[in-house]
């Protein structure tokens, strides 16, 4: 019987930029980590994500489906498809 290998997170690197509304100030940053789970590490709190550059690959955040919250999945995938940014809520 074959055992389910965990990933543990020891490496991640930057995959994407969250801008605010202005797409001029960074807010945070999307990174993948080698277990594919992908996080957000917000550089300003207070101001809400009106953009991600680049727009995540589908491949990218079905692969991080199953170590990702879905509150994260579906923020992302909502920036990722330009969907109405005043309407995302944060995760």
């Amino acid at each position: 019987m074959k055992k389910a290998v965990r990933l543990l997170k020891e490496e991640a690197e930057p995959i994407a930029r969250l801008s605010g509304n202005d797409r001029e100030r960074t807010v945070g940053w999307v990174y993948l980590w080698n277990s594919s789970e992908l996080s957000v590490l917000w550089l300003d709190e207070q101001v809400p994500a009106g953009s991600i550059e680049p727009p995540l690959h589908p491949e990218v955040l079905a692969e991080a489906k199953s170590s990702t919250p879905v509150k994260v999945i579906e923020y992302l995938e909502a920036l990722s498809s330009g969907g109405e940014h005043t309407q995302i809520s944060r995760p």
